[in-house]
């Protein structure tokens, strides 16, 4: 099932990438587990397109719930996004997305989904503001997956195709956690 989901997200990018923006993001959150004060880190890859206001991408991460310690993380997601066009004097963008993705480490493996909502707010020409929340949780609830984060991101376009951005996220639920995450986007 996982090498089919893979294959799938992969077929689709290739052949969306001929007709659509293509797009390479990295980026790394470092996060505080509230209830454990362990410390972790989470860089992460994304592969996507843009085309009109739909977004689609891959992600790859890697975690360890203790830096240093314990036993690895990885998981692999796909995404569609759709940005709505600019409402208001103010030119707000509201979006919202899907992720359906699979959480592997040496001793568990399952799949799970997500649904975001954000808002981007245009500062200045080369700033934007992201106010986002996101729900998550397993397919299968045994796997105490389920959580609750809300998070704001400053976006600086250091020109037309590049991006850096500066997240900071609180995590409620099943994981208890406060991150803070730099990505850099570059666009083709």
């Amino acid at each position: 099932m996982k090498k089919l989901f893979l294959a799938a997200i992969m077929a689709a990018s290739v052949t969306l990438a001929q007709a659509a923006d293509p797009y390479f993001q990295v980026a790394n959150s470092w996060q505080e587990n509230r209830v454990t004060n362990a410390n972790s880190i989470a860089p992460d890859v994304v592969i996507g397109v843009k085309e009109g206001n739909w977004q689609y991408s891959g992600m790859a991460q890697f975690s360890q719930a203790e830096w240093g310690n314990g036993t690895i993380t990885n998981s692999v997601e796909g995404r569609v996004r759709y940005n709505f066009n600019p409402m208001t004097n103010f030119k707000l963008r509201p979006w919202t997305q899907v992720r359906l993705g699979e959480q592997i480490t040496s001793t568990n493996n399952f799949a799970y989904y997500a649904a975001d909502l954000g808002l981007t707010v245009p500062v200045i020409r080369t700033f934007d503001l992201d106010f986002t929340y996101r729900y998550r949780d397993a397919f299968n609830t045994a796997n105490n997956f389920q959580t609750n984060r809300y998070g704001v991101e400053g976006k600086l376009k250091l020109t037309n195709k590049d991006t850096v951005g500066v997240r900071y996220t609180q995590s409620y639920g099943d994981s208890e956690t406060n991150a803070w995450r730099l990505q850099y986007t570059r666009a083709f």
